[in-house]
């Protein structure tokens, strides 16, 4: 099974809006997807409560042991693992857990103030297992370009790993989606459509890369 984590020190960066949507899209490329809420708040597993795909498994996690519980999970092709952003060792936990680490940044100046921390957790990772997890920043809730943009944007270019080319919008839709139970996928946005697609693309291409 391939792990996937969402992990950032700062709340409201978009990390479940990006879960349940790359959880649904999967899904609807016949894998065979786990979706993780490791956020006591529990907001992926009541997208899931109220989500009709009865094809995506959701479980919860609510203590920093998901890299413990995660390899006795079978039966499934990906798990994507929603982190709660401000408990240090659950962000810990996660990417212990996972292959691949997302971490969505805003076009903010407080954005980038948090990621540094993650960062540093995934870089300490990387030096004990020899490269693991792989990591990619995602933007997320971008409301087109902005000087601040830019100013991520050239952050993220000496950062120790890169981006992924796709950006996830400010849109109506997302979150719309999100508090009915549906990924936009079952909107009209077919600009939203576009943008999860494409960023499904992306780790797919990833995660074939490294086999």
């Amino acid at each position: 099974m391939i792990v996937i984590g969402l992990v950032q020190q700062k709340g409201g960066v978009g990390k479940t809006t990006i879960a349940t949507n790359l959880a649904d899209t999967l899904s609807r490329r016949s894998y065979s997807v786990l979706l993780v809420d490791a956020d006591p708040q529990g907001t992926a597993r009541d997208w899931a409560a109220k989500s009709e795909d009865v094809g995506l498994t959701t479980v919860g996690v609510d203590r920093p042991v998901v890299h413990e519980e995660l390899p006795s999970i079978e039966g499934f092709d990906v798990a994507i693992v929603d982190a709660v952003g401000k408990l240090e060792k659950m962000t810990i936990s996660v990417i212990k857990a996972s292959d691949l680490v997302l971490v969505p940044i805003q076009p903010s100046a407080a954005d980038l103030w948090a990621v540094g921390q993650v960062i540093d957790h995934i870089e300490t990772r990387q030096d004990i297992t020899g490269g693991t997890p792989k990591a990619r920043f995602v933007i997320s809730r971008a409301i087109g370009s902005s000087k601040m943009g830019e100013q991520v944007q050239d952050i993220l270019d000496e950062a120790p790993f890169g981006r992924l080319e796709s950006s996830v919008n400010q849109r109506v839709a997302y979150a719309r989606a999100l508090g009915e139970g549906k990924s936009v996928h079952d909107t009209s946005d077919k600009k939203a459509q576009a943008e999860i697609n494409k960023l499904t693309d992306q780790l797919e291409q990833i995660l074939r890369a490294d086999g």
